[in-house]
């Protein structure tokens, strides 16, 4: 099992923001989705770009490999899937050493160059290092909100989703990667790892919440690739894996991957 370091990794250094869509077996949004997220960017400096795709094997993401060499964006892949959190390890193996990292989902519409400013902007205002965005009504057990002179709200909630989050290299350094317990399930991972940069002490709770920039984006929510019947889910609607990963108070785990990524150039 490969095990990455974010001191090992090589990369320009002038770059100092990298944006990760992570998707699996859905072509059809890699079509759908791509074009906005790469023009949008182009509105920001120092800001790259690459496609996560967890792994040719699984159906459909030979095609979705395809539609991104057409779109000549680059890749991380691997030759078998193991969810979006092993995903982002190999991204994090082959391309760690940004400032920034934004990792969306493949269902994100991105319909603003905000969604990746104003996070940043906020990151230095707040000296908050992880966010969350997504619909707003997945928030749970919220525990207080922090009002900005701008008049910008910030949620923040002890469960939430992922579709699209932001981080610090200082964050991902500090906690380092997404379980391999999460493998074989293909699905789960990212409240653990939240967890851990909040009790690090980079953010004030594991999910924050950005509210004036929901319309930044729109979220198609479809429906899992993966059902994992037989995990079975508790409070906040995690597995129960996860709550008994978050008890352990894990403090930092490797950027490993069961399925080795390589990066891919249109």
């Amino acid at each position: 099992m490969p095990t990455y370091s974010l001191e090992d990794a090589k990369i320009n250094e002038r770059a100092k923001t990298l944006v990760v869509v992570t998707t699996c077996s859905r072509p059809r949004l890699a079509k759908m989705h791509l074009e906005a997220v790469v023009r949008y960017l182009r509105e920001i400096e120092n800001t790259d770009f690459v496609l996560a795709i967890d792994g040719l094997s699984a159906a459909g993401n030979k095609e979705t490999l395809e539609v991104a060499r057409s779109a000549g964006v680059n890749c991380v892949i691997s030759e078998h899937p193991e969810g979006v959190g092993i995903s982002k390890n190999r991204v994090m193996g082959l391309l760690g050493g940004y400032d920034y990292y934004f990792f969306l989902d493949d269902d994100v519409e991105v319909r603003s160059s905000r969604l990746f400013s104003e996070h940043i902007e906020l990151c230095q205002e707040t000296g908050i290092h992880h966010f969350c965005l997504h619909n707003p009504n997945r928030l749970v057990q919220e525990k207080a909100s922090t009002h900005l002179a701008s008049g910008q709200k910030i949620r923040h909630a002890m469960y939430g989703g992922a579709a699209v989050n932001f981080f610090t290299r200082k964050a991902l350094e500090r906690v380092g990667g997404w379980h391999m317990a999460f493998a074989n399930l293909r699905r789960g991972g990212h409240t653990e790892h939240s967890y851990r940069i909040h009790r690090s002490g980079l953010s004030p709770a594991p999910f924050n919440l950005a509210d004036r920039l929901a319309d930044t984006c729109i979220w198609q929510n479809p429906s899992s690739v993966i059902s994992p019947n037989s995990a079975k889910a508790v409070a906040g609607g995690i597995f129960e894996l996860e709550r008994d990963l978050i008890t352990e108070q894990i403090e930092w785990y490797p950027f490993c991957a069961g399925s080795p990524g390589w990066l891919v150039t249109p």
